[in-house]
């Protein structure tokens, strides 16, 4: 903003809000509901058990994570085998590579961190 101020919003957030605005009926069903893009998907909402604020801390994780490398974690998978992969909750999310710092790295795994 022209103040100085960052406001950060994903477009499935974007979305549900504009959504809340119109329509006070069948709100909860639609924050419950599967939005977003694949990679930056937390595991809860590709299980659809639902949307809050440790969905926004993995999706943070995720930003960081492309930020430094460039790309988005799983970016190598097609985006359907990376949500199967997500939602599957038997993986590791993979780690900045080690040019990084440990805090760096450290801040990156404890936000992709099931």
């Amino acid at each position: 903003m022209p103040t100085g101020i960052v406001k950060l919003i994903d477009f499935g957030c974007a979305r549900r809000l504009s959504y809340l605005n119109h329509t006070a009926s069948n709100s909860g069903d639609l924050l419950k509901s599967v939005h977003g893009t694949p990679y930056w998907m937390a595991p809860e909402v590709i299980n659809e058990s639902g949307y809050g604020r440790k969905s926004d801390i993995w999706s943070v994780g995720c930003t960081v994570f492309e930020m430094a490398t460039g790309k988005p974690p799983l970016a190598h998978m097609d985006k359907m085998a990376a949500l199967f992969y997500i939602g599957a909750q038997r993986g590791l999310m993979p780690s900045l590579p080690d040019e990084f710092s440990y805090n760096a790295k450290d801040f990156v795994d404890f936000c992709l961190t099931r």
